[in-house]
């Protein structure tokens, strides 16, 4: 009995369109809470290294928001390299011919069909392009 180990090509676009998403919007979010600390630092003035409770818990925060937003963007970045890379072995299966597919973005809700989007995957010299 052979066991399939991967996914269908319709789950590896989902997956490659979710995390490049996702990839860029925590990476946004790192950069808003790096400029939001720096931004602190500099309004409290930093040089005095006199800090009240409030001040303190602000930078703190922005510093965690900033740590989290970039291992989030990190986290997401790494799974959409492996789902591009899984795209690169489809290619290599179809010899580079594209495909066409409405992926389903949100899940179906009170038996309301879900939201898609048209996507075209194509390939040229090895390169993934998904549009």
């Amino acid at each position: 009995m052979t066991i399939q180990a991967f996914s269908s090509v319709e789950n590896i676009i989902k997956e490659y369109l979710e995390h490049k998403d996702r990839s860029i919007q925590f990476g946004k979010k790192r950069m808003d809470a790096e400029k939001e600390y720096n931004k602190l630092l500099t309004k409290y003035n930093g040089e005095s290294k006199n800090y009240s409770l409030q001040q303190a818990d602000s930078i703190y925060k922005a510093y965690m928001d900033m740590i989290s937003f970039g291992q989030e963007s990190e986290k997401a970045e790494k799974i959409f390299l492996e789902a591009e890379h899984k795209l690169r072995e489809v290619g290599e299966i179809l010899f580079e011919a594209s495909i066409t597919a409405e992926i389903p973005v949100t899940p179906s809700i009170n038996g309301q069909a879900p939201a898609t989007r048209q996507v075209t995957v194509a390939y040229e010299n090895g390169l993934v392009i998904v549009k």
